[in-house]
């Protein structure tokens, strides 16, 4: 072989042998024990070098009580935010910051192994920190840092602007990454005690919703508001404008999109307050015994409406469509009764009494009046009224013939006389302060009922009619006798009226007039008052007229007798 391929080869061999001697010594002296830690191997600032596993776990457990305590200063663009590795939720998870340690040096490639053996003669093998980190903590300590540095983003909205709603666009926010900060954090740490100083910026944060679905909710809002659903209720039909539904339209971030919400109970109280909804359905009514007022069953009835009657309108009006039929529910007369018992019933709130002769065929219809009224429940805001109720004044019905003035004159009807029913009523609702809506006094002034302050009645004309004013149940409890009659109303007292000015003048004519003034005092201290005026006529009321039975027969009707409305009762 000549030289120079001698020489080659030499050149040639020469890395390997080198190789193979640096992998001998590598062998020898450059591998530690699996349980022990590599050369020139440092963790946090500390040289672990050499160590075997328990010692380098109690310098792990040694690191990490101390952890908590580390200052960590991050800088950011406009200023340093100062605070602590325990503060920011971080600690140190010893298991994985020692297995970490033991893997330097352990789990090198053959190739590469003596490499970094040799590499680590010169320079140290840093192990990274390997840290847990209580999210929660971390992101309020790190927005409490940023304080005004930082801004969150705001949200898309819809809004109610001008009878219609709006879109409000969401804003984006700037803020430190929680992420980007832990991932820099664990290869910062040189050394126990030293400030950990990070550099990051703050990052653009986007809403979670986009501006285009919010605007998608706001059309469809926009759509119930212009539109109208006919609600069909047996022979009832209704149409219920959305615009009503205004209040009760929300726009719901519970899914993974945006989406538009009705409330149930704004869409039932349209329902009820569109719909004939009678505020006692049943007919309860009630007894009183020894002073305890009782409910009394009435009947079943069906009412509006069934509990799917809100979700049905509330489809209709989302989905576009523009009629839905509802059904009614029944209501049992024991349900009537327990529903009477929460009105609280339970004492007299107003009491008048007025007197007459006995034995009169007039008595007979103030008794026959008050036996039909005896125990009439008025619900909360519901208004009595005495023709309603009781209806024309008829012999089937009980009552007989009496006194009445019929354009002020003296004559005789069936039913006369129930206008003393009516001004004790009328004086028992002034004096319990409820309101009253209808009445009116007679033609004639009658000396044994108040100036001002009575009531008449006629068939189907002349009413009287009470509202239940207060937020309680309202009985009325009439109670006729041989001589007089008094009138009471149970309740809970809410409120009480009283007579506090009278205004009137004497002589006839336009002289007649009577203004009565009554103050109403409720429970928590305020007042009102309301007027009652009248112009009696004031000459001498005409003799008595035959009876209305006596009359001759009218002459017969030139138009069928359905057609003929019913003549109207005098003033009784």
């Amino acid at each position: 072989m000549s030289r120079t391929k001698l020489i080659v080869l030499g050149a040639l061999a020469a890395p390997i042998v080198l190789y193979l001697a640096l992998l001998g010594a590598w062998a020898l002296w450059g591998t530690a024990d699996e349980g022990d830690v590599a050369s020139s191997v440092v963790l946090a600032g500390t040289d672990i070098s050499g160590k075997p596993r328990d010692e380098l776990a109690s310098s792990v457990a040694e690191l990490a009580s101390s952890f908590a305590a580390t200052p960590i200063a991050i800088d950011i663009d406009s200023a340093t935010l100062d605070t602590t590795a325990g503060a920011l939720g971080l600690s140190v998870d010893t298991e994985r910051t020692t297995a970490a340690a033991l893997r330097v040096g352990h789990d090198d490639p053959l190739a590469i192994g003596p490499i970094r053996w040799v590499k680590s003669w010169f320079s140290d093998r840093h192990v990274a920190v390997v840290l847990d980190v209580d999210r929660t903590k971390a992101e309020a300590e790190l927005a409490s840092l940023e304080g005004d540095h930082r801004s969150d983003p705001v949200e898309p909205a819809m809004t109610l602007k001008d009878d219609a709603f709006a879109l409000v666009e969401g804003v984006d926010g700037k803020a430190l990454s929680l992420d980007e900060l832990l991932d820099r954090l664990p290869n910062a740490v040189d050394s126990i005690g030293s400030t950990i100083e990070v550099a990051l910026d703050q990052r653009v944060t986007e809403p979670t919703i986009a501006d285009e679905a919010v605007q998608a909710v706001v059309d469809q809002a926009n759509r119930v508001l212009a539109a109208t659903v006919t609600v069909h209720l047996g022979d009832h039909s209704v149409g219920l404008e959305g615009n009503n539904l205004r209040s009760g339209l929300s726009m719901s971030l519970s899914g993974d999109t945006p989406t538009l919400v009705l409330d149930e109970e704004a869409a039932a109280l349209q329902i009820v307050a569109n719909l004939p909804v009678p505020l006692n359905p049943t007919g309860v009514s009630f007894d009183i015994v020894n002073g305890v007022p009782t409910p009394v069953p009435g009947h079943d009835a069906e009412v509006c409406c069934s509990a799917d009657a809100p979700a049905k309108l509330i489809e209709a009006f989302l989905a576009g469509d523009d009629e839905i039929t509802v059904t009614p529910k029944v209501m049992t007369a024991a349900e009537g009764v327990e529903w009477a018992k929460t009105l609280g019933v339970k004492e007299v709130i107003g009491e008048f009494t007025t007197n007459y002769p006995c034995c009169q065929s007039r008595v007979t219809n103030i008794k026959r009046m008050s036996e039909l009224t005896r125990g009439v429940l008025i619900a909360p805001g519901e208004v009595f009224s005495a023709n309603d109720h009781v209806g024309r004044r008829t012999v089937e019905k009980g009552f007989v013939e009496g006194g009445v003035i019929e354009q002020g004159v003296m004559a005789k009807d069936i039913g006369g006389g129930v206008s003393q029913w009516a001004t004790t009523t009328f004086n028992a609702a002034f004096f319990a302060g409820l309101d009253i809506v209808a009445h009116k006094p007679h033609s004639l002034y009658i000396s044994r009922y108040p100036y001002g302050r009575e009531a008449t009645l006629s068939y189907p004309g002349v009413d009287l009619k009470i509202k239940n004013n207060t937020p309680y149940g309202v009985v009325i409890w009439p109670m006729a006798r041989d001589n007089g009659i008094t009138v009471q109303m149970w309740s809970t007292r809410w409120v009480s009226g009283a007579q506090t000015a009278i205004s009137r003048t004497s002589g006839c004519g336009a002289d007649g007039n009577v203004t009565v003034t009554r103050t109403r005092t409720y429970v928590d201290g305020h007042t009102d008052t309301d007027t009652f005026s009248h112009r009696y006529n004031c000459e001498q009321p005409t003799p008595p007229k035959a009876p209305r039975s006596a009359a001759p027969p009218a002459p017969a009707p030139t138009t069928p007798a359905a057609a003929t409305p019913p003549a109207p009762t005098p003033a009784q």
